[in-house]
């Protein structure tokens, strides 16, 4: 009987570890038909089983960048504050290519202006349902490489003289002049903005036609997409 006992308790206790292993697990479908990890829990799973999903923490990998992260501010084109803080993070082999374009530059005594790097997916819901247009907001139905921490928004800024470079138009500006191909606004513009493009090039980012700001790293489109705000990630630590 009392055999009968502990096989059945044992039954159910393995039955409930299962279970919750099974929670744990599960990626929700978000109201647009995409995953999207919105739990810590399985966050540290997915980087238990593969460190390159890890999100790291720009801001102790390149020392002179300059963050100017808008979404923290009222300084964006939304005209509210977006992240509750100022922080940085990206994929790590987003992050270490980072680091690399940074180097590149570095020798041409430019750094890096960093604005925004991994974005949780309720943002980019946000600016779809603000906006509507795709163009330069990304699709929720897709999500976005920043939802991935595989996306960079960035600029470049003089290291001696500590002043930003001019581009053919201003960060998160909705218009043609954020183009690649804008062939319009000075040439000192247009050569700043193909310095910037060759370095992430080299560094394995990919341009996003309608934005100079905007650098994509190869391999997003294997990454899970995120749901997670900075300090849960800050906080999960590994």
């Amino acid at each position: 009987m009392a055999v009968k006992n502990f096989l059945i308790l044992f039954s159910l206790l393995n039955s409930f570890r299962l279970s919750a292993q099974t929670e744990v697990s599960e990626i929700p479908i978000s109201r647009y038909g995409l995953p999207v990890i919105n739990d810590i829990r399985v966050y540290k799973t997915q980087v238990a089983k593969n460190p390159e999903n890890r999100l790291l923490d720009v801001r102790g990998m390149i020392p002179d960048a300059r963050f100017i992260i808008t979404y923290a501010t009222d300084q964006n084109f939304l005209k509210r504050k977006i992240y509750p803080s100022a922080e940085l993070f990206l994929r790590k082999p987003a992050a270490e290519g980072l680091v690399k374009a940074a180097e590149i530059l570095r020798k041409q005594g430019l750094g890096l202006v960093l604005y925004d790097g991994y974005r949780p997916y309720a943002v980019t819901v946000l600016f779809y349902e603000e906006v509507g247009d795709t163009t330069f907001v990304a699709d929720p139905r897709k999500g976005s490489k920043h939802n991935r921490g595989m996306a960079i928004d960035l600029s470049m800024y003089n290291l001696k003289t500590g002043k930003l470079l001019e581009m053919p138009s201003g960060y998160d500006e909705a218009s043609e002049r954020a183009y690649h191909e804008y062939a319009g606004g000075s040439d000192l513009a247009k050569r700043n903005r193909q310095i910037l493009r060759s370095a992430m090039e080299e560094a394995g980012f990919s341009i996003f036609k309608y934005e100079w700001w905007h650098y994509d790293f190869k391999g997003w489109g294997s990454c899970p997409t995120y749901d997670l705000w900075h300090d849960e990630i800050r906080k999960a630590g590994f």
